[in-house]
């Protein structure tokens, strides 16, 4: 049984080759419509071998594609030739420019310092989404296909199978969905919205999701 790791720091071979081989996203809510209210381009953190962002692009949304991964990005190049990507850790951008959209899926701004990073990145009325792991349903132990080896408030370790065979190791920093709104304010952010995955509950939802914006709150605005 082939098993893998996504590890920024020592990028594993296997981990680009088991996301290249998932079919691409069939469901683009919620970052079509946000992507279609924002100024392109449209920052995509964690962009990975495309399969979200190629129905994103093939919708007609401009993207610059950021991951830590070069195996990632070299099959992502193959099937997007035009698009902006930079190889990078989140915590060490400094691209020089702000965006009015930054999009983060697949659980990857669950530290106060990849959220922060993220939000350095926002044009002054940016906005920042991004999904997360319910903690919830991990204590639910609800799926066969997500094992919980270890779990406490703080983090969660899990195995994640795929359909090929493939078992995936992780260590998950937990976000609770009720600790969001000051998670966000922590990185000088207003929280939105806050919601589950479609047709489910909040505490029920595997994964959830978060629009945050870098507008300044009315007691912050200058006076006149």
């Amino acid at each position: 049984m082939p098993r893998v790791r996504d590890n920024a720091e020592n990028p594993d071979p296997g981990f680009a080759e088991l996301y290249a081989s998932l079919p691409d996203a069939a469901k683009l809510e919620p970052w079509l419509g946000w992507a279609k209210e924002a100024s392109p381009p449209v920052l995509y953190l964690g962009i990975g071998t495309g399969r979200l962002a190629v129905p994103l692009a093939r919708e007609g949304i401009e993207l610059v594609g950021v991951d830590s991964h070069p195996g990632m990005l070299e099959r992502l190049r193959a099937r997007l030739p035009d698009i902006e990507l930079i190889e990078g850790r989140i915590e060490d951008l400094d691209l020089r420019r702000r965006f009015d959209l930054v999009i983060v899926p697949s659980n990857i701004l669950c530290t106060t310092e990849r959220l922060a990073a993220a939000a350095r990145l926002l044009g002054r009325d940016g906005r920042l989404a991004f999904q997360l792991m319910n903690p919830h349903w991990l204590a639910a132990g609800t799926s066969s296909k997500v094992r919980v080896l270890a779990f406490d408030r703080a983090e969660a370790r899990i195995e994640v199978a795929y359909p090929n065979g493939t078992v995936q190791e992780a260590e998950v920093p937990l976000i609770w969905p009720e600790e969001v709104e000051d998670f966000v304010a922590e990185a000088g952010l207003e929280l939105l919205r806050l919601s589950g995955e479609p047709d489910a509950e909040l505490d029920e939802s595997p994964t959830f999701y978060a629009l945050a914006s870098k507008r300044l709150r009315r007691a912050q605005m200058p006076s006149t």
